[in-house]
């Protein structure tokens, strides 16, 4: 289990990566800003930050020196976007966009 939770990781820290980008220079997720008034970053970040403990939890599983580069790569990028986006919504914040 604690083998497939270090992959998992992995797989969900790419996949907080490709929707930072896909919400930073899209409108796909307009719908959650205007209809639930929740801004696509935040829940972007909700993910990263879920992530970032996930990924915690896999360095369990390490069995080897890629299983162990995997959960510390997911770790880098995890920890990376959630302070880059408490920064980027806390700016937000600071100079009134919602």
């Amino acid at each position: 289990m604690s083998k497939r939770l270090n992959f998992y990781s992995f797989i969900a820290s790419l996949l907080c990566l490709g929707l930072l980008l896909l919400t930073s220079f899209s409108k796909v997720f307009s719908f959650f800003t205007n209809t639930i008034e929740v801004h696509s970053l935040i829940i972007v970040l909700i993910l990263s930050i879920f992530s970032f403990f996930l990924s915690m939890f896999g360095f369990s599983g390490v069995r080897d020196w890629r299983s162990f580069a995997r959960s510390l790569i997911a770790v880098v990028i995890t920890l990376g976007l959630s302070v880059s986006l408490i920064f980027i919504i806390g700016i937000g914040h600071l100079f009134g966009a919602k």
